[in-house]
């Protein structure tokens, strides 16, 4: 079968907007490939969403579209270069003017990012303090333990499912308030599974589960994650190598 020829767009995506989908799906719905890259550009006040955030935005926005769409990452750029008789088509695409007059910095402002939230859960015991702790000289997010909200948020309160169900949600919004200016790492058990649903209802956190094969008790209840977002196992790793299953994931587009 003879492979289709795709566009290119280039672009930071800073963020990925309506103007930007409308570009796009001038060649996609002639049913033409495009190839979508994404400048790896420096994080700051006008580049505030990272390479992940961008490529899930993008994915999700033209998730209908299957195939024909693929995502790439290269590195900042400031010029496209290129000789005579290259063998592609350079044009511009003329948009209507409503479309073309959203701006990028508007859109930032109107919809002030959210970083990543990096949830780990697992039986008391299992290895998370210590590795928010090392990922946190890696990537420099605000840390929330379970242990140490349960001094100043939730001073207090008890170990009922009740209790347990206001703490993790205390946090969880502590966690989105803090989100809105760094990454955060929160590092409490969140031992079921209907308080991670109310969680994710909040927050949408990158669940990580750190596994560790303890008995499960009813002073020390806990129900794994079903399908959390990443496994890292204290049983059998180090916790350098937990770091870096967790940053290679974190790295991924």
């Amino acid at each position: 079968m003879e492979q289709k020829q795709s566009s290119l767009f280039i672009g930071r995506w800073q963020p990925f907007h309506k103007g930007h989908k409308t570009l796009i799906e001038t060649v996609l719905k002639r049913g033409k490939p495009v190839v979508i890259a994404i400048r790896d550009t420096e994080i700051s006040h006008s580049n505030p969403y990272s390479t992940f955030e961008r490529w899930t935005t993008i994915q999700k926005g033209f998730a209908e579209y299957g195939d024909l769409v693929k995502i790439v990452v290269i590195p900042d750029i400031d010029e496209v270069c290129y000789g005579r008789d290259v063998g592609y088509a350079i044009r511009k695409i003329d948009l209507d003017k409503g479309t073309e007059s959203i701006s990028g910095t508007k859109t930032r402002e109107e919809n002030p990012p959210f970083y990543p939230i990096y949830w780990l859960t697992g039986q008391s015991g299992s290895g998370k303090t210590t590795l928010a702790e090392e990922l946190h000289k890696e990537i420099g997010a605000v840390i929330l333990d379970g242990d140490e909200m349960r001094k100043s948020i939730s001073l207090g309160m008890g170990f009922s499912k009740e209790d347990r169900d206001e703490h993790n949600l205390r946090v969880a919004r502590l966690a989105k308030v803090f989100s809105k200016r760094s990454s955060v790492i929160v590092s409490v058990i969140a031992p079921f599974e209907e308080t991670r649903k109310k969680i994710d209802d909040l927050i949408k956190p990158v669940w990580i589960y750190v596994k560790r094969k303890y008995k499960i008790s009813k002073d020390k209840p806990y129900e794994p994650p079903k399908n959390p977002d990443l496994i890292v196992n204290s049983d059998i790793q180090t916790t350098q190598e937990q770091v870096r299953k967790v940053l290679a994931f974190i790295k991924k587009p």
